[in-house]
């Protein structure tokens, strides 16, 4: 069994996680988030520091996009300074870093994005994830993971008919996520599956699902983020 260090345990993508760990013969060191605050540094740098695990996967994040719009500081706070000290503490005691980021760190105006190509985020969400990104980047022992991801059921009444993305249901990205933080990979991975509008993915799990425009929020977001996958 191998021990990885988790943050953001009891979220969405943590509690998929949680599930596959006898499958993938991984014990993950959970703390809740009282045990190990990623708001304050002596809390990341105690827990991570007796952790029995040389790889930290970071999932703990504000990520809710309209939410992030109304309330920046927070957004920023657990976006970018809580990464900072996740940061700070693997390089201080040389753990492996793997940072999960997100597709809305491009603007979306092409789609079939490669790792190499270049950022600019078009909302707060975005710009905070960005920042933390780049930050992580600095330190050369971390994985930037960049995906995008919705619960196992489709939350809403309406998707989206004119956003294109490479997102795929929390099931189907999870175990890629592990697997990468299994390996030794170092860098920015994308992981993700095929490009298809939002509707199309949530009519896979409901059929009624209804259509909606992005056109009809206020909120700016990119209109294809897919991945151009190898």
């Amino acid at each position: 069994m191998r021990n990885i260090f988790l943050t953001g345990g009891s979220g969405l993508l943590g509690s998929e996680l949680s599930k596959l760990s006898d499958d993938y013969g991984v014990i993950f060191d959970n703390p809740t988030s009282q045990e190990c605050n990623i708001l304050d540094y002596a809390s990341v740098t105690r827990q991570i520091e007796t952790t029995a695990g040389q790889t930290v996967l970071h999932c703990a994040a504000f990520t809710d996009v309209l939410a992030a719009e109304k309330n920046a500081q927070k957004a920023r706070d657990l976006n970018i300074v809580g990464t900072l000290n996740v940061l700070t503490a693997c390089q201080q005691h040389n753990k492996r870093m793997v940072f999960v980021s997100t597709d809305y760190v491009f603007d979306g105006h092409n789609g079939g994005y490669d790792e190499s190509s270049p950022l600019n985020p078009v909302n707060n969400y975005a710009l905070t994830k960005g920042a933390a990104e780049l930050a992580v980047r600095t330190y050369e022992n971390s994985l930037v993971i960049r995906t995008s991801f919705c619960p196992r059921e489709f939350p809403h009444e309406k998707a989206f008919v004119d956003q294109y993305t490479s997102r795929d249901f929390v099931d189907i990205i999870a175990p890629k996520i592990l697997d990468a933080t299994k390996s030794k990979t170092l860098g920015i991975m994308h992981i993700g599956t095929e490009r298809k509008s939002v509707y199309e993915l949530a009519r896979r799990r409901n059929p009624k699902v209804g259509k909606i425009s992005t056109k009809e929020v206020a909120l700016s977001l990119p209109r294809d983020t897919s991945f151009k996958l190898n």
